[in-house]
């Protein structure tokens, strides 16, 4: 089995009971590019969890910041939460891997295995341009404007998710 990361998406949110729903637009969102819909409901159900017990212990008068990542590395998906909360208290589940976050706090992660025994190498990926986000750097201090490709695609999605 290969260890190498294929596909690495991620989300950084405020860790307030927003950041719940948030969590569940961005795994369904990606899931849905990565076309593995029959993992919808594992994953998002794992990536809800972690972001709920960051939620829960983050103070809301100084809120801390989560990071969502969903990564393809090997046979699986891997659910990755990362925090700066100053004194986290573990996860009480063996099933959830915790390690020290590199500028403090936790990142506690779960690995679900792809659906039907492919490798990460075989899961089908959006095409996707040299940029990352939605908007273009600016260069002159002009205004920005967001890509209305990426928005509309986006608009679509969701409204398909409301409408079913």
């Amino acid at each position: 089995m290969s260890t190498r990361t294929t596909q690495v998406d991620d989300l950084r949110l405020v860790a307030q009971p927003s950041a719940i729903s948030c969590t569940e637009l961005f795994v369904r969102l990606i899931l849905s590019d990565w076309s593995l819909l029959p993992m919808l409901d594992q994953a998002t159900n794992a990536a809800v969890r972690l972001v709920g017990d960051v939620v829960d212990q983050s103070s809301p008068a100084a809120p801390s910041f989560v990071t969502v990542r969903l990564q393809l590395r090997g046979d699986h998906l891997v659910v990755e939460v990362e925090d700066d909360l100053p004194a986290p208290v573990p996860p009480r589940d063996d099933r959830i891997g915790v390690r020290p976050g590199p500028a403090g706090g936790r990142v506690t992660w779960c690995e679900l295995p792809l659906p039907g025994g492919i490798s990460a190498g075989q899961v089908r990926l959006p095409r996707r341009g040299d940029r990352r986000t939605l908007v273009d750097e600016p260069v002159s201090g002009g205004p920005v404007g967001a890509d209305p490709e990426v928005l509309e695609r986006l608009l679509n999605r969701l409204s398909s998710w409301s409408d079913g």
